[in-house]
Formats: structure tokens, sequence, C-alpha cells
């Protein structure tokens, strides 16, 4: 009796034993899913861990989700990498052999071991052991670029080159990885045998043309190197069809070189190849623009306007040439104050023009286009291009507010064209801005809101300024960030908003609300171009509430607006006064006093007593290199030359 109990026990007890086994296995147990997402989990981190230095931590995750999956080719190359980087050869010995197990014609896998071998000091072994794969692989041209890239890196040259001339023989094929080469050449500063590469490259790959140009441009500027590339590409010309693309790459490397008038040879002839279509033709004119060649912009324009070969563009020329007339006129007048504050920031930027006289012959020559365009191309999209431009000149160049309206108006009328008539409406909101119309402005956007994403960013952006220029306190953070979320990170104005973000939450404050009410006042009347009204609300708040924060822009404001009216001596006092604490605008407005005199009043003098003071002070700073060239510029055309 006593046996058959213990034996049922025993029994019970196996059974209890397999049930709880059972039980674990079931725990433990995971789907193939499951542990493919925990291996790619665990694999990004690693990745990230690599990306911000933390090696070992790198090394760890690698050697464990290898383990788990020795067949993954990311898993095994990344393990791989970081066994390179900290030398731990035994291991990755062991790892290469592991992973060849599995894929034995893995050519990643082959490289590294003949690249262990060298790293260990027996490089005949690693050359013969990457020539007796190569052969048996019928020279591979992925195992020749593996082989190639891994030479490179580890600095034998020679032997790289010989493996590019090795392949191109076996193919028979002179062609044969020049680009690769082609960078080769480019990076061991060997600029004509790589401009040979590029072209051969180019010569079968036209379409890759862009590419080859980009690279060739990047070769360091030098006369004797200009004349050989050129030679080189003179060469490839003649001996090829009639090629646009070569022309093209002709023309970019004439333009680096500023040899204006031949690029615009060459272009002429990518036209005449091309049927006449006109972007090329235009985007030389558009060039000469942007490095300040307006007498040859225009020459471009005249000969475009001039040929009924090119028909299909002369609205899009006439468009240009009145351009080219209005930043010519601009570029004799780009120094203003009112340019430094925060430079190139929406909040801040001005919105006029100064210094351009009215009867200046280039302006009214762009004048005269536009109201010739808007006869003679009624009812298109050229005409509302027309319009706005000439609703630009009215506003920021003559202040013109309500002559600029009524052009924007017109435009917007006049097209059906979704980003002109976009543009237009922001134009009529920031008019209303500009004639001190907040509340007008606000409604206006509410009435617009909900055009396109597009325009709603744009409105956004200027009802957020408004509630700044409205002196709302409590408001402008709430909607900082409401724009900031609509915009999102790679808006082009986000960089801009957090600016006036970081400025109004260390000035704009209601510890002092009566200063910030007044500092805001003359932001808006510098907007409406008030300036000697902005200049006596300034110099209140300095001289009623000295202790408050917003003190340090508004004097930095008020010496802007003294430079504007070129009062020198009182300018010097409120740099003085600026300069004598340590804040952020000290720099700037040094660099602003030194700029305004040797740009816009031609006082060389002058403007090198305020760069020695911004080098004294600041010898640190971003500027000093440009700085210390200025001066000696300044220097060299001077009959005294101290030492810098």
């Amino acid at each position: 009796m006593v046996n058959e109990i213990l034996n049922y026990f025993g029994r019970a007890g196996i059974i209890l034993m397999l049930s709880a086994v059972t039980i674990l296995g079931q725990q433990n147990w995971k789907s193939p899913e499951v542990l493919k997402r925990e291996l790619e989990s665990k694999y990004r981190m690693a990745v990230q861990y690599e990306q911000r230095g933390q090696a070992e931590r790198a090394l760890k995750l690698y050697r464990d989700i290898f383990n788990r999956n020795p067949r993954n080719h990311n898993y095994y190359t990344r393990y791989a990498n970081q066994l390179f980087k900290q030398e731990l050869y035994s291991e990755l010995e062991m790892v290469i052999h592991r992973y060849l197990e599995s894929k034995p014609r893995n050519e990643t896998a082959l490289i590294d071991l003949g690249k262990l071998y060298y790293l260990r000091g027996d490089t005949t072994l690693a050359q013969q052991y990457w020539q007796e794969n190569w052969e048996k692989r019928n020279y591979s041209q992925s195992y020749t670029r593996l082989l190639f890239n891994c030479l490179i890196s580890l600095k034998e040259y020679d032997q790289a080159e010989d493996i590019i001339r090795q392949a191109r023989e076996h193919y028979h094929r002179p062609d044969l990885f020049a680009i690769e080469l082609a960078n080769f050449q480019m990076m061991r500063q060997n600029y004509l045998e790589s401009a040979e590469e590029f072209l051969l490259f180019g010569r079968q790959n036209p379409r890759n043309s862009r590419y080859i140009s980009n690279r060739i441009l990047q070769f360091p500027l030098d006369s004797a190197l200009f004349y050989s590339v050129d030679s080189l590409i003179r060469m490839e010309i003649s001996d090829s069809r009639e090629s646009p693309e070569l022309h093209t790459l002709r023309a970019d490397l004439l333009f680096r070189y500023k040899h204006y008038q031949e690029a615009i040879k060459e272009v002429l002839t990518v036209e005449s190849l091309k049927k006449y279509r006109g972007e090329d033709i235009l985007n030389m004119a558009l060039d000469l623009q942007n490095v300040g060649e307006f007498n040859l912009a225009e020459q471009v324009y005249m000969t475009i306007i001039g040929d009924m070969k090119f028909r299909n563009i002369i609205p899009k020329a006439l468009l240009g040439l009145a351009d080219a007339f209005e930043k010519e006129v601009f570029a004799d007048n780009f120094y203003s104050p009112f340019d430094y504050f925060y430079r190139g920031n929406f909040f801040f930027k001005p919105e006029y023009t100064y210094g351009v006289d009215a009867d200046n012959v280039h302006l009214r020559q762009a004048f005269s286009i536009y109201d010739s365009m808007l006869v003679t191309f009624s009812h298109s999209d050229y005409t509302a291009e027309a319009l706005i431009r000439l609703g630009e000149l009215r506003y920021r160049v003559l202040q013109d507010i309500d002559g600029a309206a009524r052009f924007y108006s017109d435009a917007m009328n006049s097209t059906r064209n979704a980003g002109l008539k976009g543009l237009c409406l922001t134009r009529l909101v920031d008019l209303r801005i500009a004639k001190g119309d907040l509340a007008g402005a606000r409604n206006y956007i509410e009435m617009n809101n909900l055009i396109s994403e597009s325009l709603e960013k744009e409105l956004a952006l200027r009802k957020l300024l408004i509630f700044y220029y409205s002196a709302e306190l409590d408001s402008i953070p709430i909607y900082v960030n409401d724009v900031l979320g609509l915009l999102g990170i790679n808006d082009p104005y986000f960089n801009d908003v957090i600016e006036f973000q970081n400025f109004t939450d260390q000035f704009i404050t209601n510890e002092n609300r009566e200063a910030a009410h007044d500092f805001l006042r003359s932001e808006l009347l510098i907007r409406q171009n008030k300036l000697s009204e902005a200049q006596r609300v300034l110099i209140y708040l300095l001289e009623n509430y000295p202790d408050s924060e917003v003190c340090i822009p508004a004097r930095y404001r008020l010496l802007q607006i003294e430079l504007f009216f070129k009062d020198r001596t009182e300018a010097e006092n409120i740099l003085n006064a600026l300069i004598s604490d340590e804040n952020q605008f000290a720099p700037d407005a040094l660099l602003m006093m030194g700029e305004i005199a040797q740009y816009r009043d031609h006082d060389d003098a002058y403007a090198a007593q305020w760069y020695y003071t911004l080098l004294e002070r600041y010898p640190q700073s971003l500027m000093s290199d440009d700085v210390r060239k200025r001066l000696r510029n300044i220097q060299a055309e001077s009959t005294q030359k101290p030492e810098l």
C-alpha cells in the first residue's frame, strides 16, 4: 500500500515537473516576428550609440544581435566595422569566419578578411587572398569596387589605381569605374587626371552632366589649372558630336573664372542645340545679375528680346531686364543701419529701401518696361507679375502705400495663379501694417486664412507680427508656439520664429509693461518709416526706464536711427553707452559703425577706428577674420600702414 502511494506521488511529481517546464518554455518562447522587432530595435539603438561616440555600448549591442542572427548582413557590417575601429582583431577573425560559414560568397566579408590580414602585418597574404578571390569571381565589378575602396582606406593608392587598370583591361572598357577614379584623383589633388576621368564618364553618361560640372567646379581656383581643364573640354567638344552638355560644362567653367563674354557665347551655342528653348540663356542672365554684372545681364536680356528665335521667352526676358535695372539701383544702396537688427529676420528686417532717387535712370527704365507689359501682355500671368513688381517699387522705394495697394489688388484680380494671388494677399496685409492699421490687417487675415496651407503659414507669421506691434504681451508667447507647430522644423521661417521667441522672452516681459509698450511702439514707427517719432519714443524710454531690460535693444535701435540721420556725435555717445556692459548687440553695433562708415559714407579712416575697437574688445568674435581682411585692404590703400 505504501509503495503504491509513493509510486502515485512519484508519477504526480514528474507530471507537475513536466508541466512546469512546459509553462516556462511557453513563457520564454517568442514568435520570429517578435524576435525580429526586438533585434531591429537593438540595432537602431546601437547605431545611435555609435553616432554619439559611445563605441563600447554600441559594440556590446552589435555583439549580442549578431550572435542571435549571424546571417544578417547589416548586423555583420556594423559589428565588423566597430571591431576594425577598436582593433579587436581576434574577435573580428572569428566574426568574419562565422559569417562566411553561412554566406561563403559574400564579397564584403571576403574583402574584410584580406583587410584583417593586412592590418595584422601580413600584406603579402592579404594581396594573395584578394587576388585569388578576385580571379575566382571572374573580376566581378562589385568585388572590384569593394576592393578599390578598401585599398583607398588603407592608403594603398597605387594598388587601388592598378586594380581599376586591370579591370578595364579585362572588360575591354577604358571608361569602367571612371567616376570612382575621377573622385579618387580629385581626393589626391590630381585635378587634371580627375577632369579626364570625369569627361570620360560624361561621354557615356550625358545625363549626369550636372554632377560632373559640379565636381569640376569644386577644383581650386588656379589659372594654370583652368587653361588645362578648358583645353580638355574643348578637345572633348571637337571629338564628339554636338553636345549641349559639354558646351554647358565649358560655360560653367568660364563663368567661374569670370570669362563672362565667352561663357555667354557657349550658352548661346547650347540654346541653338536645344532649339532655343531659352532656359539656359535666362539662367545665364540671372547668374550675371547675382554676381553684380548688371550691364552684361542687361545685354543678354536685350539679345533675347531682339531675337525672334527666343520669342517664347521674351516676356520673361522683359521681366528679367526690369529686375536687373532694379537690382542695379539697389546694389548701390545696400547698407542701411536697420539691416543689422537680427539681420534678415522676418520680424525685424526693414521693408523700405532707403537712399534711392526716384528719378534714377535705371528705376525709370524698370517702370517703363513694367508699364509696357501691362499693354503688350494683358490678361496673362505676365501682367500680374508686372503689376506686382510695380507694387513693390511703389511700396519699398517710393513709400506710396495707397498706390502699391492698387497694383497688388489689380494683380490679384488679373490672375488665376494661386502663388501670385497669395503673394498679393500677404502684401496687402503688409501694407495695412505699414499704415499702422493693425486691426484692419488682423481682420483681413481672418477673412483669407483658409485659402491654402502655404498661405496660412505666411498669414500666421504676420498675425504674430501684429501681436508684437500691438504689444499684446500675454498673447505673444502663446501664439509663438502655435506658429512653430504650424511651420515645422524644416520651414525656412522656423529659425526666425525661434530667434523672435528668444528676443521677446528676454526683453519684452511683463516686468515693466510701460517700457515694453514704448519699445514696441517705436518698432511699429520704424516699420512705418516715422523715424523722428521713433527717436523721441526711444529717448523717452531710456530716460524714464533706465533699469529695464528692454533698454538694451532700445539703445541699439536708437543708435541705428542716429546713424541713419548721419549724426555721428550722438551715435558715438549711444554706442559708448551700449558697449559699456557686455550684451549680445555690442559686437554687431561696432561692426555696423564700421561698415556704414566704409560702404555708405566711404570714410575708411572712421571705419577703421571701429574695426580696431571690435578686434580689441572681441578678439574671438566670428567676425574677426573678415574685419582683419578689411583693415588690411584699408591699409593697402592708405599711406599709413600700422601693424595689425
